[in-house]
């Protein structure tokens, strides 16, 4: 730590003065931090009104708003650390539990009387549901709501359930949340989709007063006959959004706050007041397990504890004092098995995975060695594949005006050579680029054409004795690199000619099907019966089926399919043979390969 000369007491003094001159002349910003709502118009009718009027008592300061998640809302107010929060009655008793916050005022709606009984929630069925009078008769029935964690909605209708002696868990037979109210919820209702909605209370008669649906088209049941909110509501009453400080708030922001909360005139929705009881929001909290008392419904062993702590060590005592000896006794042996038990069990299992590891470390080793010869073997082929590709157009343009240029053998000879030379450099470029990582699959790439090609390639240089087939192939769109995709057609074919063409009368078919999935692909071959063990090796990435076989094949052919995001899928045929497919995603109108509905 630097340490710094001291002070005279007349330089400390003048130090202390510029710093107080400083900090008045200094404007602060004061951050609003407001849970978003459902509640249509919540941030230009309230959060924007509470906010200037802020801005108007503290004239020096910045007033900023920040969003707070509803679903981690006290995490973020952790990190953002707001001065003031805007928050539903549900989010403030939770930060005022974990966090210290404080309220300042409650935001009381002019339906209302009293701040602290200004909410609550309506279950609405249709009018011309006459079995739907009571919520017994909503059993098993179909519901709608809009969040599960507000208070005004949902949580104090799972109260009301409770208060009314019926169980609350599977009471209805679906429960949809569908975000916003005003008017998806009245809506399902009002449709038949639902049964019945969970609305906050004066919603109903929001949604009529604007004209979003007809009076009496749908009925409130459960109402309550109290007159501390002149709506129509089920439920009982609750605090409606809260304006609290936090306890980093600087007082002087807190005390100019409440100033201009109460100095603002009611209007047509709702008047600010001085924070009232939130007893009944702890109390909906505790009855349905929520907040600080979500432990009651977690039966880890901390919470177990925590509930019949007391009771277990009482239950546990009694015990210990009446067989104390004997348990004793038995503990001991019991603790020697174990640990003996346990020690030969963790000797077996470091045995079995030393061996596992060293078998995996041989197969890595050796796909590594050979990775690394692929690249250098890449890397010194290509220039002479480029001179080869240069001698073969030299040769063709020596050819134009000769003898030569007419011999359907030797310009058939130069194309084939040409053709090969530039496949040749192709995949060396293709390897290389592996290296790089710089392989690109994301053009359109036609299917059909590019099995064609690869089919008519290999029946040129087909070495098995197997009939090769093709059905005729629909025009199928997806999204890779077509090279890529003939090496693959190329690999499935010939592995099913070297399969197939040690029975007489070998068939290797390649097939493309338009299936609900996307294009499946499809090779299959008529050879001997495979066994379980080789068809299991067939599975690893890195084993082969072959006595002298290195397992690149398979392992070109799955590195292909996963970059290409298709799904690969073998299957024995009986009595022999194999068929295997690869099911790519067809090529969505907008140019990106997945499901096409």
């Amino acid at each position: 730590m630097t340490r710094f000369p001291p002070f005279s007491f007349p330089s400390r003094l003048l130090c202390a003065l510029c710093a107080v001159f400083a900090a008045g002349a200094h404007a602060a910003d004061i951050r609003v931090g407001f849970v978003d709502s459902m509640e249509p118009g919540f941030f230009s009718q309230t959060v924007m009104p509470t906010m200037t009027s802020v801005a108007r008592e503290r004239t020096k300061d910045t007033v900023s708003s920040v969003r707070l998640s509803p679903v981690l809302p006290i995490s973020e107010i952790r990190q953002l650390r707001p001065d003031i929060i805007i928050a539903p009655a549900a989010v403030y008793v939770n930060a005022a539990t974990e966090i210290g916050a404080h309220a300042i005022a409650t935001r009381k709606t002019t339906f209302a009387r009293d701040p602290s009984r200004s909410v609550g929630a309506a279950v609405v069925v249709r009018a011309d549901r006459s079995d739907l009078m009571t919520l017994a008769d909503l059993r098993h029935k179909k519901a709608a709501a809009g969040n599960p964690d507000a208070v005004e909605g949902w949580l104090a209708f799972e109260r009301e359930l409770i208060e009314s002696g019926i169980e609350r868990k599977r009471f209805f037979s679906q429960v949809n949340f569908l975000g916003f109210t005003l008017p998806d919820v009245i809506m399902s209702v009002a449709s038949g989709r639902s049964d019945a909605g969970i609305l906050p209370a004066c919603m109903l008669e929001r949604a009529e007063a604007a004209g979003l649906i007809a009076p009496g088209v749908l009925r409130v049941i459960h109402e309550k006959s109290d007159d501390g909110l002149r709506c129509r509501h089920s439920t009982a009453l609750y605090p409606d959004i809260v304006v609290a400080a936090l306890p980093w708030t600087d007082p002087a922001v807190v005390r100019d706050v409440t100033l201009a909360l109460l100095k603002l005139p009611e209007n047509e929705s709702y008047i600010w007041q001085v924070a009232s009881s939130f007893v009944n929001v702890t109390s909906l909290f505790k009855e349905l397990h929520l907040g600080a008392w979500s432990y009651l419904d977690s039966w880890t062993p901390a919470n177990i504890w925590r509930r019949f702590g007391v009771w277990i060590c009482g239950v546990l005592g009694l015990i210990l004092l009446v067989v104390l000896n004997e348990l004793r006794l038995h503990s001991l042996v019991r603790r020697r098995t174990a640990l003996l038990t346990a020690a030969l069990a963790e000797r077996d299992a470091v045995m079995k995975r030393e061996e596992e590891a060293r078998l995996k470390l041989s197969k890595l080793e050796r796909m590594g060695a050979i990775s690394q010869l692929c690249a250098m073997i890449a890397h010194e082929l290509k220039q002479p594949i480029n001179s080869v590709v240069n001698y073969m157009m030299i040769l063709r343009i020596k050819t134009q005006g000769s003898p030569l240029a007419d011999d359907d053998i030797v310009q058939k000879a130069l194309a084939g050579a040409e053709e090969e030379s530039q496949r040749m450099a192709a995949i060396i470029d293709r390897v290389r680029g592996y290296a790089r990582r710089d392989v690109n699959r994301s053009t359109d790439v036609r299917l059909d054409e590019a099995a064609a090609r690869a089919f008519r390639h290999y029946s040129k240089n087909a070495a098995g004795t197997s009939r090769l087939e093709m059905r005729p192939m629909p025009e199928a769109l997806v999204s890779g690199n077509a090279l890529e995709i003939e090496l693959l057609v190329i690999n499935l074919l010939k592995n099913a000619d070297q399969a197939a063409c040690e029975n007489a009368g070998a068939v290797v078919r390649l097939t493309l099907e338009d299936v609900p999935e996307g294009w499946r692909l499809t090779v299959t071959d008529n050879g001997p019966p495979i066994s379980d063990s080789a068809f299991a090796r067939m599975m690893s990435i890195s084993d082969s089926v072959k006595e002298y076989g290195l397992g690149l094949g398979l392992a070109i052919v799955r590195n292909i399919v996963d970059e290409h995001g298709a799904k690969l899928s073998v299957a024995r045929l009986s009595p022999g043979g194999l068929s295997i497919s690869v099911t790519f995603d067809k090529l969505r109108p907008s140019g990106k390969a997945g499901p096409v509905l």
